[in-house]
């Protein structure tokens, strides 16, 4: 059930939460927990008076192409032991979905403890990310630009940290992202005491525009990159300039990028890269018409969509008509035969993940039933975020 917040409610979330987490500080004082708690709803389950299994839903925006649609973060995940295996999870997480889709809700994100217990819930891989790691002798190829500086601080820096944050919207507002975290102020605040000692580094162009940004820390001796943007060529040869200045004093370099990211592109000596790819975050599409009319395809002016399996949110079963507009995408529900056909998370799988229609189809995830051309436009995941 969703819990009221009380002191009395509140007392029990901590104790459950630093039980599960292993937290040994008092949450009540944390603001990375208590700040996340203030803009989420709290569901719960009580056996013998006593909060026994326990999940948070966070409020967010996710920025698809050109549409900001609700979304809700889940975390906090618990339960005590001597209450696993009751199914107070699976209960709660109906009950959230059903809350979210009647809330206008359409899409929820999260970070899996296993993917096979998610995906019953209807959750899919979506958001993949990309890590270098760099040789220290691979830095040798990046000059400094002869125009443009780069300023370095802390996010408590005012100056800097407005400059990312224009940067990060002007990423969201150039309607290529797909699933990426609208941030809010309170958001934007608590990745300093989540990510306590990070520097960041921010290159500014002749004309002190910000065209590029980085968030990164020391790890030991690795220089560690936990978020970069950037505009342009130029404004990416400087961050990694400014990078390869630390090799007298680290010995490892990694760097954490959306999975679309080029940057090996950059380098003229590939030989010293390793890179990876690692599954970040599931998705839920809790509204297929309102993700369908959110992103962007090519190929047809129409095509039919048919969601067969989805018992948890039966509202999204059923063939959907999309249209194409002038660049506009509509959906509603029709009677008509489908084009294309397959189940909640293969669909997810296509509109949020990585996979191509045409991948999707030749995998024997979604059935192709008639001639349509139809493709889905894929966007770029720039999602760094942690719940």
């Amino acid at each position: 059930m969703k819990l009221d917040k009380t002191n009395e409610i509140l007392d029990e979330v901590v104790l459950l939460t630093q039980y599960a987490f292993l937290k040994t500080n008092d949450l009540k004082k944390d603001n990375n927990f208590m700040s996340c708690y203030q803009h989420s709803d709290s569901y719960g389950i009580f056996h013998d008076s006593k909060l026994a299994s326990y999940i948070m839903a966070i409020h967010f925006a996710s920025q698809i192409f050109d549409h900001q649609i609700k979304m809700s973060g889940i975390g906090y995940v618990s339960s005590y032991p001597e209450n696993r295996g009751q199914g107070d999870i699976s209960r709660l997480m109906k009950e959230i979905l059903e809350d979210l889709h009647d809330e206008g809700v359409s899409l929820s994100n999260l970070a899996p403890w296993s993917e096979t217990f998610y995906r019953q819930y209807g959750y899919e891989n979506t958001i993949y990310q990309k890590t270098y790691s760099i040789e220290p002798t691979m830095f040798k190829y990046f000059k400094l630009p002869q125009a443009g500086k780069i300023l370095r601080g802390n996010w408590s820096n005012p100056t800097l940290s407005s400059l990312i944050i224009k940067l990060y919207q002007k990423q969201i507002d150039a309607g290529e992202e797909r699933n990426t975290i609208v941030r809010a102020k309170w958001w934007w605040h608590r990745l300093e005491t989540y990510y306590p000692g990070r520097y960041v580094a921010i290159y500014v162009d002749e004309n002190q525009a910000p065209q590029a940004y980085m968030f990164y820390r020391f790890v030991n001796k690795k220089f560690k990159v936990d978020e970069i943007y950037y505009t342009n060529a130029t404004a990416i040869t400087a961050l990694l300039n400014f990078i390869g200045g630390h090799i007298s004093s680290c010995t490892e370099f990694e760097i954490t990028a959306p999975e679309d990211s080029l940057l090996e592109e950059y380098f003229p000596d590939q030989s010293g890269l390793k890179i990876s790819v690692r599954p970040y975050m599931m998705s839920r599409i809790v509204d297929f018409g309102k993700i369908v009319s959110s992103v962007k395809f090519a190929g047809e002016k129409t095509a039919n969509l048919e969601v067969t399996e989805d018992e948890i949110c039966p509202w999204n079963c059923g063939v959907w008509h999309l249209v194409n507009n002038s660049g506009e995408t509509s959906c509603v529900k029709t009677s008509a035969k489908p084009d294309f056909t397959g189940s909640i998370t293969n669909w997810t799988k296509v509109l949020l993940g990585h996979l191509t229609l045409k991948q999707a189809i030749k995998l024997g995830l979604i059935k192709k039933l008639s001639s349509s051309k139809l493709e889905f436009l894929s966007g770029k995941v720039s999602f760094y975020d942690y719940f």
